[in-house]
């Protein structure tokens, strides 16, 4: 008679057999294609410094493959390049897709308090919690005022001094994302310092963010080494970001504590953080979380947002035929006498198809920030091993659900009827539990900026000193957030209701009653 010991040891062992068996099946799998690698450098000979989004996605079209792997210093990363496989992983995997990996250079330079790059954890959860009370879908409805007259003073200088358009747009963004943080503020040079501090941090952070960008990420004992040793450039870097991230968390914050503010009643990220502190038993992490969404708020809600604006500027530009077509539904549904406001959303479909067809045709974020895998896992056949780093690259490209991608077209989200199709492009503001949660508050700063300029400008191109047309060249950074290289634009005045609409814009009491 067998005992009882012997049925549990053998249960054991099969057991032991059936996971390790299980491990060697996972192991086997491969992991998706890659390029050619050297020994211990793996790619990173091969990694590239410019656009790298367009040769991750020529690397995929070679192997014929949704996904590549690329290796660097034993460090895997896994490309994601169809919106199929991103939404397949980040969304319906997203308990496994939502961590962020380590990278020591965010440390060093300051840049890890940011929500976006803090791993899943308690310390993110408690700032995402705070961000989505002040900006979810109805909260955000509170800055919409805010947002059209911000964007009624731009029409203003876009007619005044339209040479000037890039400041223009980047002025409206970043007074909005200042309002929305801290009110607002009356001493206009303080509000400029406080921009200015942010626009410089964030013109390393959109570098240092990279896959690949800094070795010391891989070999995070570089950063213990002497700074004058050659490739310690990184740290001068480092200790310069820290002290503009630590001025960008603290001082507009100080601010606003201090009452220095014009209009209190205004709505306010900062000032309502500040009245819930009140009842905080734990106050000095509390006040850290509340200092942290402010300064995300007014530096991430910036850059993203004058990308999608200029890019909008620039398409319409090199497209009069989708400025005629977007003029002729504001005339039809508008007339000429008024400016849009938000209530005529729904009563456009062209200049929202417009409005999507920027989103996709150049994303803010051509490859998304980078995550890490909590746990070994399958896809297609290929093996995704926990810790891997993972990034999804140009979702909006996937030439399966977008033909002709390089193409500016605003009818492809459109039904043959002329009513828009169910591709809202929410994909442009991520997926899963790291979706971008400022979206609502962008979505309806860049509606708003697109539909006024179409409504009261013809966009057409500069003249060179012979009075020829100077072509504007479809040109990006290789930042993560990537912007249109500079280039010119005329804002003409459409009509003589035009004309009217845009005086009236420079006397604020009749400005109002529009």
């Amino acid at each position: 008679m067998v005992s009882l010991g012997a049925y549990a040891l053998s249960a054991a062992a099969l057991v032991i057999v059936f996971i390790v068996s299980g491990r060697g099946r996972r192991r086997a799998l491969p992991l998706p294609p890659s390029p050619t690698s050297l020994p211990f450098i793996g790619n990173y000979l091969s990694l590239p410094t410019k656009l790298p989004w367009v040769t991750y996605a020529n690397w995929c079209k070679t192997f014929q493959s949704d996904m590549i792997s690329i290796n660097v210093f034993g460090e895997s990363t896994v490309i994601v390049d169809s919106k199929k496989a991103a939404k397949e992983l980040f969304e319906r995997r997203s308990a496994k897709y939502s961590d962020r990996p380590p990278h020591a250079i965010l440390e060093l330079t300051g840049w890890d308090f940011n929500t976006a790059f803090i791993p899943y954890s308690d310390k993110w959860r408690a700032r995402r919690r705070l961000l989505h009370e002040t900006l979810h879908s109805i909260a955000a409805l509170a800055y919409r005022p805010l947002q059209r007259t911000k964007v009624h003073e731009m029409l203003g200088r876009l007619h005044s001094d339209p040479d000037d358009f890039v400041s223009h747009v980047y002025s409206l963004a970043a007074s909005i994302a200042m309002s929305v943080s801290y009110g607002d503020i009356a001493d206009k040079g303080q509000s400029n310092k406080f921009l200015n501090i942010a626009q410089e941090a964030n013109e390393t952070l959109w570098i240092i963010a990279l896959p690949g960008a800094f070795v010391v990420n891989t070999f995070p004992f570089l950063q213990h080494l002497p700074s004058w040793l050659p490739g310690m450039g990184f740290k001068s870097l480092a200790q310069q970001c820290r002290r503009l991230i630590t001025d960008m968390r603290n001082v507009p914050w100080a601010f606003v504590k201090q009452g220095m503010v014009d209009n209190p009643a205004s709505p306010s990220m900062a000032s309502k953080l500040m009245n819930n502190l009140e009842q905080t038993e734990d106050e000095d992490d509390a006040v850290q979380a509340a200092k942290d969404v402010c300064a995300v708020t007014y530096t991430a809600g910036t850059d993203t947002t004058v990308s999608a604006m200029l890019s909008s500027i620039l398409g319409l530009l090199l497209h009069p035929d989708v400025q005629d077509r977007a003029h002729q539904e504001i005339d039809s549904m508008i007339g000429r006498h008024r400016l849009p406001t938000y209530e005529d959303r729904s009563k456009l479909p062209y200049v929202e198809a417009i409005y999507r067809e920027v989103l996709r045709w150049h994303p803010v974020l051509p490859l998304s920030v980078t995550r890490a895998v909590f746990e070994d896992d399958i896809y297609e056949g290929y093996f995704i091993p926990k810790g891997t780093y993972i990034l999804a690259n140009s979702m909006t490209r996937d030439t399966a659900d977008y033909p002709e991608p390089e193409s500016f077209k605003p009818e492809r989200f459109l039904m043959p009827d002329g009513t828009l199709n169910d591709d809202n492009m929410q994909i442009a503001f991520g997926l899963g539990r790291r979706v971008c949660v400022g979206q609502h508050l962008a979505d309806s700063t860049a509606w708003m900026m697109i539909v006024s300029v179409l409504a009261v400008f013809r966009l057409i191109p500069a003249k060179d000193e012979d009075g020829n047309d100077i072509t504007a060249k479809v040109e990006y950074t290789s930042g993560l957030i990537s912007h249109p290289l500079p280039f010119k634009c005329v804002f003409e005045p459409r009509n003589k209701e035009a004309e009217i609409l845009l005086a009236q814009l420079r006397d604020p009491e009749t400005a109002n009653q529009l």
